[in-house]
């Protein structure tokens, strides 16, 4: 048993999040107090909001690669991975094609087996493959099973343990999940402020509500009450929770069901919390929700679409309600 802890501890680890809402990298910052007493060296590679939840962690070094052109960003990979000896991506699944290129054992894991109309190659190529249990996922993993790697497990929510306080009081409104590469930053922005400032008018002043969202969101409020918080303290303000606000993404979806929290889904960022928000109410899981069409009566989205259509809706919903005060009373009401 020593002998296989030290070969493991020589082993290199380089995690990553696809930078597309914050249920990846969420997961990963979840993972890391795991992993890092099994390696003695462990690196991050990503950009943008998926290193907010990765600063304040022990990694011997994150590879901040925001901001590159794509052909760079792939030079920047293939040197980078070069120095590993495993990468364990939540979702990025063009960095696990590189990796796997690279000689790396790939491990992938994925909170959206149910989700995918066509699962990615490098998946079948991967070296483990983690599923994390949602409605339809051990049946989509028997019905294509020669698209998986043998080494494949489903696990619960990947999240820690916490009960909730007698002491509950504070209203959440978490906006995680807002950044996608087919959005912009002003539509994040936009959608952001949009339900900070109509609940910020619609809940009692005597209330105590804390607004968690990105760093980048965050920049754009002088208010102390929105902020990006470390992966620990959202789990403290969960703890505390007695009424939440959130977007419909698996991590709070499973955050609200282990707090046990009243929660209100907001609005879809995209088309996966679209349907994940369907989902819950077809099998009785909601305690409540809004979809755009609830706040502008002739907007009607399919969320199982094309992606960048569903999106491009959403984009316009969002510059509508921004404009219109009759659709700002919809969503309060």
């Amino acid at each position: 048993m020593a002998k296989k802890n030290i070969k493991q501890l020589n082993l290199r680890l380089l995690l990553n999040a696809e930078p597309f809402g914050y249920g990846p990298t969420a997961a990963i910052a979840a993972f890391f107090p795991y992993l890092r007493k099994h390696f003695a060296h462990i690196g991050y590679i990503g950009k943008g909001h998926t290193l907010d939840l990765q600063r304040d962690l022990k990694y011997d070094v994150v590879h901040d690669i925001f901001n590159l052109p794509p052909k760079k960003e792939q030079e920047v990979m293939r040197s980078v991975v070069s120095g590993y000896d495993i990468f364990f991506t939540a979702l990025d699944f063009s960095m696990a094609g590189i990796a796997k290129t690279s000689g790396l054992r790939v491990y992938i894991y994925d909170p959206l087996t149910w989700y995918w109309k066509k699962i990615p190659t490098i998946v079948q190529r991967s070296d483990l493959y983690v599923a994390q249990d949602f409605f339809g996922v051990k049946s989509r993993l028997r019905k294509d099973a020669e698209k998986f790697p043998k080494s494949h497990y489903v696990v619960p929510s990947i999240i820690p343990h916490t009960k909730p306080q007698r002491s509950a009081k504070l209203i959440l409104i978490n906006l995680g999940g807002l950044h996608n590469p087919l959005w912009s930053q002003k539509t994040a922005i936009t959608f952001a402020r949009i339900i900070i400032q109509t609940f910020r008018k619609s809940l009692p002043e005597k209330e105590s509500i804390i607004i968690a969202t990105s760093d980048s969101v965050a920049k754009e409020f002088k208010d102390p009450s929105v902020k990006s918080f470390p992966f620990k303290a959202i789990q403290r303000i969960l703890s505390h929770t007695k009424l939440a606000f959130m977007t419909s993404g698996l991590g709070n979806i499973y955050d609200s069901a282990r707090y046990g929290i009243p929660t209100v889904w907001l609005p879809p960022a995209n088309d996966s919390q679209g349907q994940q928000a369907t989902l819950l109410k077809r099998y009785n899981m909601s305690d409540g929700s809004i979809d755009w069409n609830d706040i502008l009566p002739n907007v009607k989205i399919n969320y199982k679409g094309h992606q960048p259509y569903i999106l491009k809706k959403i984009t316009d919903a969002i510059d509508v309600v921004a404009r219109n005060r009759s659709a700002q009373d919809n969503l309060v009401d």
